[in-house]
């Protein structure tokens, strides 16, 4: 019998002998303390540790403690424990002549085929981009000046875009099929702290070091894996997937027979996207959020959420974060959005003569900078048509606009008062963007709703955190690609309505928005291939 003690301060001393102080207990009655989740809280300007426990007392303990219905007290449960145990290991009986395919590896094709791995399933991984060992030296020479990889970049290779990210995993849980995943992550080299925190990140530097592990466990699971390979056809018969076409670097065209075929190529696969209506695919367009990355000196952030005096940040405490929003009586919602504390701006475009930035940090989140997308809600209304695609061309227009708006020469880029008031910045301050920034006044990249709801945003931002607003702000423009602007139709089997054997997965498909997020849509994407093809062993 145990418990599961929750929202208390985090202790100074032995976690048990608080435990004890808190349920009114002795000591000596703490068997077990096992901590779940811990989270910062800095709501009231004093920012403090706040854990979660499973405890387990002496015999009988559980009921007395129980009768004096203290909050944040109840009793761990046979749930508990089954959820916090994660998916079954059973190997199942493959009922099918042809491997699964999965397409993309990113968090959701990762997991998805590492979860038909396990289960004893043959499985074909597949991408476009190069292993992280050849992905990251591609990246570095483009941010240096060197010629833009259109295959194998920030956003197409092992790890997908999250290979160049804050690797954010914010979530409450950690039980059940997110218990599962992230314990494949502390497995592959993560921290074993993000079993337990709240706002748990890994860092770029670090999903990069465990990557290569992942892709060990893949194989070892009997995965094929093969990067620098394309999709570039679905064979179909009968409103049914029968294969794909894939390409490979050398150039070479393969024919893959399947029936499953899972595609979870992120949010920027624009040409993949057009290969699966083409096929027969249904999608219909969904809502998005665009706007800039605002990036300040991670000084003032910390001042303005510890309540500490400038610089004086004590060193038991990380690098302040912050998630705002606003949500005016009329008008769009707009919030910040993938926070990184102690991070840079980088370019995230896949293609030349466009510019679409997102934001990093390394696991220390040493950097000086911290920057967060300030985005404001966009409408299929706004896109320029009704098709599936009409909000893959909206995308495509700002970012063009952005490129046009430099020449080429950087991201265009506003301090925050200036912004605020309609001035050109005459100057701008040293920024993390390797790419270089160059002054543009963001109304010629923006659409209007866009720039009323950011200003809008960020006005009511410096009430939360002083500065916010003020001439140490810098925009850096723009955030297209925080999700998909179309959604293919799955059923609730997960298969493509119209395509019998597709299964759109992920945050490309539409069905997520973070790695964990994503990770997740692909576990149960595979969960759902082998509830329809296989039988237990």
């Amino acid at each position: 019998m145990a418990l599961v003690v929750g929202n208390l301060l985090a202790p100074e001393g032995p976690p048990a002998e608080a435990l004890a102080r808190h349920l009114g207990v002795p000591v000596a009655a703490i068997r077990v303390v096992d901590l779940l989740l811990r989270a910062l809280d800095s709501r009231q300007k004093v920012a403090v540790w706040r854990h979660n426990y499973r405890v387990e007392l002496s015999e009988g303990v559980e009921g007395e403690v129980l009768a004096r219905k203290i909050g944040g007290v109840r009793l761990w449960t046979e749930r508990d424990r089954m959820r916090r145990e994660g998916p079954s290991a059973a190997r199942l009986r493959w009922c099918q002549l042809w491997p699964v395919v999965v397409v993309g590896a990113g968090p959701a094709g990762l997991f998805a085929a590492l979860r038909l791995g396990e289960a004893g399933v043959p499985v074909v991984l597949v991408d476009r981009g190069g292993p992280v060992e050849d992905r990251v030296p591609a990246v570095n020479r483009h941010w240096r000046g060197g010629p833009l990889d259109e295959e194998n970049n920030l956003l197409f290779g092992e790890g997908g875009a999250g290979t160049f990210s804050d690797g954010k995993i914010y979530t409450r849980r950690r039980d059940g099929e997110l218990g599962y995943i992230f314990r494949v992550l502390v497995d592959c080299g993560a921290d074993p702290e993000i079993l337990q925190e709240t706002w748990a990140h890994i860092g770029t530097d670090k999903v990069r070091a465990l990557l290569p592990k992942l892709r060990e466990r893949l194989r070892a699971n009997g995965v094929e894996v093969r990067y620098h390979t394309r999709l570039v056809g679905i064979k179909t018969d009968a409103g049914r997937v029968v294969g794909v076409e894939l390409l490979d670097r050398e150039g070479a065209r393969s024919l893959l027979q399947t029936e499953r075929l899972l595609i979870a190529t992120g949010h920027s696969a624009r040409d993949t996207m057009k290969l699966l209506l083409d096929a027969g695919a249904s999608a219909v367009t969904r809502p998005i959020a665009i706007g800039a990355r605002i990036e300040h000196p991670q000084a003032l952030i910390d001042a303005g959420r510890y309540g500490h005096p400038r610089g004086a940040r004590p060193e038991a405490l990380p690098p302040a974060s912050y998630r705002l929003a606003y949500n005016p009586p009329s008008g769009r919602s707009s919030y910040t959005f993938c926070m990184c504390p102690g991070g840079m701006v980088v370019p995230a475009n896949h293609a030349t003569e466009q510019v679409v930035v997102n934001g990093m940090s390394f696991a220390a989140r040493r950097a000086v900078w911290a920057n967060s997308a300030v985005i404001v809600q966009v409408y299929p209304e706004d896109y320029p048509g009704t098709d599936p695609e009409a909000g893959l061309r909206f995308q495509a227009a700002i970012e063009a606009a952005a490129w046009q708006s430099t020449g080429g020469a950087g991201a265009p880029a506003q301090r925050a008062d200036d912004f605020l008031e309609d001035r050109l910045s005459t100057e701008l301050p040293r920024t993390s963007y390797p790419m270089g920034v160059v002054p543009v006044d963001l109304r010629r990249v923006l659409p209007p709703a866009v720039i009323v709801g950011m200003k809008q945003a960020i006005r009511e931002f410096d009430h939360k955190v002083p500065g916010f607003a003020g001439p140490e702000g810098v925009l850096i423009a723009p955030e297209t690609r925080t999700t998909s602007p179309l959604r293919f139709v799955r059923g609730e089997d997960l298969q493509s309505t119209s395509l019998g054997g597709l299964y759109p997965v992920g945050e490309g498909a539409g069905y997520a928005g973070g790695i964990i997020s994503a990770a997740l849509d692909g576990h149960r994407a595979a969960e759902a291939v082998m509830a329809r093809e296989g039988t237990p062993r």
